[in-house]
């Protein structure tokens, strides 16, 4: 996979006793190292975002569930035969 972003500066406003003048009230620059994504891979980090989907979900687990209760179900019958036969 490749690279998706890089570590830079970043200029932001924080909390501050006096303020400066691209900032709110209250807050001064300050610069922070950030990890700014390349635009390319935006997309990328978009889609791994989506909210969950909890129909999917249900659905998944309900398919497993069934699985776990089916495969229980044939094991036991699959028992009762065995010991039936071995007597």
């Amino acid at each position: 996979m490749g690279q998706l972003g890089a570590v830079q500066t970043v200029v932001v406003c924080a909390s501050s006793a006096f303020a400066q003048a691209p900032c709110p009230a209250g807050m001064a620059v300050t610069t922070i190292q950030g990890y700014i994504i390349d635009p390319s891979q935006a997309s990328n980090i978009e889609a791994q975002n989506e909210p969950f989907d909890y129909a999917t979900a249900a659905g998944i687990w309900s398919m497993g569930f069934t699985f776990v209760v089916g495969l229980y179900l044939v094991s036991k019958s699959a028992g009762i035969i065995l010991n039936r036969i071995k007597g």
